[in-house]
């Protein structure tokens, strides 16, 4: 197999690339056959998200499975979180293909070990493409599993976690599926936890033919805010394509950011417990970190991504994982993140506390921030250089570079998952914060 392409496509903790350029069903074949060779167990769950070339892929990564003699538990079309908590629950490796948020001509896959440990580039993803380039059987389809529906035994673990007595039917909401894969399990979740929502584009449709499944980007959440504001509801809440993200809106329709997200849950979590451990990426905001070690929290930093976050939180047992991004982990889900137990955890609070979610953010007074702007650039390592070589001092380099000042702060780092450089800032004051921004804008450009 062509190395070139398997290094274009093997992230720093996922597969990702287009599907029948860089990621054909051939190359789907060898990374099942891969992974199935890596994990010690005889069984494997596979799942997949909806996108349009899904039953291709399925089929490619199921027979390179089945061709080194192994198991596939395949469970259908699920959010991704859905394989990490039955690989938590069953003790079996998992192996997810999505391509998160990405437009629809991408496909790819997400790993894990038994017991929903992470798989990255540091813990087993080398090993893997290893695997799928000295892998030459020939590429033959065979017969497909039979679909084994173990929605119900996520959702009962959720509400060992949450229990749906302690969600208020009062609390009306909306959310935004984005035509992602949400909607291939809404219908459970709303029963199980009896949810009082509006949905916006609940369909599952691979096309994506209403806005790019990607919350992070506010204009993809312009709909759920009008939505939010014209019919009065409490919040709303936009997933992603694989449904692993949720990104929130308040009742006037305002962004809850990653970092205050991650603010709001540790706050929440250490008035249940005496003492709690929170880890978060390096993009998370200074202000919510230093508001958190004042409350006492223990607070670890991490590089940006699921498979650092979730062994992090495993070598230090933390009770909770933010990520700016808006990827929230708990300890009690096998250390996994998932969007739709943050959703739960959200009722819960806004339960409990009985006030508009408004009113929960106003009680937070965190400096300015820029949320998370990206910059297409030439090459990522000089663009970085460039930047260091404009500032005086020294920078802090676990993931990117990241500069503290008395007046501001930011990371820029190159995204895992696209040819993009990503700036995070915050600073005492909005012009001290436009200042920042057009600074590096003007050094990159």
């Amino acid at each position: 197999m062509n190395e070139n392409k398997l290094d274009l496509i093997f992230k720093a903790y996922d597969v990702r690339g287009i599907f029948n350029e860089t990621i054909t069903p051939e190359i789907g074949f060898k990374i099942g056959a891969a992974f199935a060779s890596y994990v010690d167990s005889n069984e494997i769950i596979v799942g997949h998200d909806g996108r349009i070339s899904n039953n291709e892929m399925f089929a490619a990564v199921s027979s390179g499975i089945k061709s080194v003699n192994k198991k596939v538990l395949y469970v259908g079309m699920v959010p991704t979180d859905v394989v990490y908590t039955l690989s938590g629950i069953k003790n079996l490796p998992g192996l997810i293909i999505t391509a998160s948020h990405n437009p629809k001509e991408y496909t790819g896959m997400k790993f894990c070990n038994v017991g929903a440990v992470a798989i990255g580039q540091e813990t087993g993803l080398k090993e893997i493409q290893k695997f799928a380039e000295n892998f030459d059987d020939d590429f033959n389809i065979s017969a497909l599993p039979e679909r084994q529906t173990m929605n119900q035994l996520y959702l009962e673990h959720f509400k060992k976690i949450i229990n749906p007595s302690e969600i208020s039917d009062e609390v009306k909401f909306s959310i935004d599926a984005g035509n992602g894969v949400l909607g291939a399990i809404i219908e459970d979740l709303s029963k199980t936890f009896n949810l009082n929502f509006e949905g916006l584009y609940m369909d599952v449709d691979g096309n994506f033919p209403n806005h790019p499944a990607d919350p992070s980007n506010e204009n993809n959440l312009l709909d759920l805010k009008d939505k939010v504001i014209s019919q009065n509801l409490d919040f709303g809440v936009a997933f992603d394509g694989d449904a692993d993200r949720s990104v929130f809106i308040d009742d006037k329709g305002n962004l809850i950011s990653g970092s205050l997200m991650t603010c709001l849950i540790s706050d929440w979590l250490f008035e249940k417990k005496s003492e709690i451990k929170v880890v978060h990426n390096v993009n998370v905001q200074p202000s919510v970190i230093k508001y958190l070690n004042n409350r006492g929290i223990e607070t670890i930093r991490s590089k940006v991504g699921h498979s650092y976050i979730k062994k992090i939180m495993r070598d230090k047992d933390a009770d909770f994982g933010g990520e700016h991004s808006a990827h929230f982990y708990l300890r009690e889900n096998f250390y996994a993140d998932s969007g739709i137990l943050t959703l739960l955890i959200f009722l819960k609070i806004l339960s409990e506390k009985n006030v508009k979610s408004s009113v929960l953010v106003e009680n937070y007074e965190f400096n300015p921030s820029s949320g998370e702007i990206n910059y297409v650039v030439e090459d990522v390592e000089t663009s970085l250089k460039k930047i260091e070589n404009s500032f005086q001092g020294e920078f802090d380099k676990l993931d990117g570079i990241s500069y503290f000042s008395d007046d501001f702060w930011f990371n820029v780092r190159g995204s895992n998952t696209e040819p993009l450089l990503r700036l995070n800032a915050e600073a005492v004051d909005q012009k001290t914060l436009d200042n920042i921004i057009d600074e590096i804008s003007n050094i990159i450009s």
